[in-house]
Parts: structure tokens; sequence; C-alpha cells
């Protein structure tokens, strides 16, 4: 039965309603997962369900031979989702296929692998062979002609007929559907990349790449509310920078910064991931550490002040040192407050300096 390429708009429009779920999702999970395997995966999950509803609906050439959305997404699935996400996609659209059956399923799975191998392929060729923007997208809208290979598995009249009435609206149709999709996947990436980065620099101070007072102010209301309802402890290490006003009239202010950055470097790599080190103002540094108690708090404290203190900086042919004194509270009673507990270590971080500099202080009771 022959078809003719009006009969096809149907399936471009079924296309762009698919196109909108698809980046929709996308953006979902991009925000949701910054990197990783997680994130090929989950992208792989996404195009590979998008398959599998393309399929679900799709345009009949003849009974068990259709076409669909599939090869669009197989072809794309490696620039979003990697080698890792293609092979969740590849898997998931191949077993639908197969499980559909028609006298197409051998020839259909075998297109998908082909589609998805040709596309992950076209991802190692240099930007410069491919060309940007609508051209690579065209390139890789052409590649979706290998699902083509379906012919070779179907009787020779049966693929005679398809060839000649199906090769043209199907490359037309792909190619449209890889265009407009990368198009706004594109547009997608780059607009939430924007607004990372937008979110980043309102959360982080220039100087020392730290958190700002904002995030540890949210951290710290969090981390209160589980240690009032779940009874699950969070300490404060609040650390100032010993005789800083010297170093900013000895040597600069420029290499007051500096030293403000290093020991804002050491701090971060000392820390837990779980962690929160944040800029509080001047030469302060607030480090909120979830689920801790005083003992572990003074034990990271001990080997924080002496990271810093061991650290060399030099200033022209000069070594400097420098040391940090410390005041640790934690969320004991009577009260789990961040502010109570934020207050007491300030409190300690006085006494600290009060009693000779370089040295950690207790906070009695939080």
């Amino acid at each position: 039965m022959l078809m003719e390429i009006q009969t096809h708009l149907p399936s471009l429009v079924r296309v762009l309603g698919q196109v909108a779920i698809i980046v929709y999702a996308y953006s979902w999970v991009i925000r949701t997962i910054e990197r990783g395997v997680l994130k090929s995966v989950a992208i792989g999950l996404l195009f590979g369900l998008g398959g599998i509803l393309s399929m679900g609906d799709p345009i009949q050439w003849m009974p068990g031979i259709f076409q669909d959305g599939r090869s669009i997404l197989l072809v794309l699935t490696p620039i979003y989702g990697g080698a890792v996400g293609t092979v969740v996609a590849v898997i998931m659209m191949a077993v639908f296929r197969f499980l559909v059956g028609g006298i197409g399923a051998v020839g259909g799975v075998a297109g998908i692998l082909i589609v998805a191998t040709v596309g992950y392929f076209l991802t190692l060729v240099p930007r410069q062979w491919t060309g940007i923007g609508w051209k690579r997208s065209a390139l890789f809208g052409l590649a979706t002609t290998t699902s083509l290979v379906v012919l070779i598995f179907l009787p020779w009249p049966v693929a005679k007929e398809l060839l000649l009435s199906a090769t043209l609206p199907v490359t037309i149709v792909n190619i449209l559907g890889v265009m407009l999709l990368s198009d706004l996947l594109e547009r997608e990436r780059y607009r939430i990349g924007i607004q990372r980065a937008l979110e980043n620099e309102a959360s982080l101070d220039p100087l020392t790449k730290l958190p700002n007072r904002r995030v540890l102010q949210r951290e710290g209301d969090r981390c209160s509310k589980e240690a009032g309802t779940r009874r699950i402890p969070f300490s404060i290490i609040m650390l100032d920078i010993d005789h800083f006003k010297k170093i900013n009239d000895s040597w600069g202010h420029s290499f007051g910064d500096t030293v403000l950055a290093r020991v804002a470097d050491v701090i971060r790599q000392t820390v837990r991931k779980t962690d929160i080190a944040a800029r509080y103002g001047g030469e302060e540094i607030v480090v909120l550490l979830p689920n801790t108690d005083m003992r572990a708090a003074g034990n990271l404290a001990e080997k924080i002040r002496n990271d810093i203190e061991t650290t060399v900086l030099m200033f022209e042919q000069e070594t400097i040192h420098v040391t940090v004194s410390m005041g640790i509270a934690c969320s004991h009673e009577p009260s789990a407050d961040f502010k109570h507990v934020l207050e007491a270590a300030d409190k300690a971080l006085y006494r600290a300096k009060a009693s000779g500099r370089n040295r950690v202080e207790l906070a009695e009771t939080a």
C-alpha cells in the first residue's frame, strides 16, 4: 500500500507533541541532577521512554511495519546522555520493538542498534568536521536514514515498495524532527546553565568561593529543625584569622585577600562534602557540621587549625605562616536554635582570641 508524502503530516504533528514532553522532562532532569552516571541514566530512561511512547502511536505502513520518532531520539541520545544513556535507551526501545512483533520486528531492532551506534560515533567526530548549529543537526538527522536497514530483513517485493514510498517522507520527517528537538534541547541546556551560574553567583562569596551567609542561614535552619524534631545534633565552628589587620597593614590588602582565599581552600579540602563552610564576614568563616557532636567537631577543628598553621604562604621572597582561632558550639539542650548555637560559637571564639589565639575553645552550653 503506497502512501503519499501528505499523509505523513500527522507524523510530524505527533513528533511536535513528543518534542514538547521530552524538552520539559529534560529540563527537569538537568535541573535536578547536575552530573555523573546518574544523570546519563536518567536521560537514557527519558529518551528510551519517549521512543516507546512514539512506537505506541506510529504511522502504519503495513501490518508489522510502521514509522515513528524513535530514530530521532536515538540519534540524539549520545549527545545528551553519553554512552551510558545510549545503552539504556537502546535496551528499552529494542526490547519494546521486539515485543511488538510483526514482520519488521527483527529489522526494527537492528535499526535501533545501528542508528544509536551511528549517532554515538558522530559525537566522536570533531566539531570542525561536522559543523555546528543546524548543519550538525541536519547531519544527525540524515544519520537516521540508517534505520532503513529494516528493508534488508523484508521480502524483496515488500522492501521495494517501501523503498519507493517511504524513503523520502521518512528522511524529511526525521531530519526536521532532529533539527527541531536538538535546537530546543540546546536552548534549554543553555538556559539552565545560565540560571545555574546566576544562582551560584548569588550564593557564593566571590573572593573565597565559599557559600555566603544566605546559604549558611538556610542550611542552619534545616539542621535546627532536624535537631528539634529528630534529635540529630549539629555543630558550628566559627573561625577567625589571627591578626588579620596586621597582615593587611604589613603586606597590603591584596595579600590579605590571598591569605583569606588560601585559608578557605584549606577548610574546603578538610571538611566533609556534607559540611557547609561559609564566609560569615570580614575574615570570619563559619563551618556548619550536620549530624556532628561536640567531640567530632573539636577533632575536625583541631585538624583545620593545624593544616592552616602549617600552610606556607609567600610574599615576594618572604615565607609567611598564619594562624586561626576557633570557637565551637553544638546543638545540645536547652536550645537547638541555629542562631543560639551560632552565638555560643561566637562567644567561644572570643575566649579563644582572649586566651592567646591559635587555639580552639568549646562552648560550655549551646
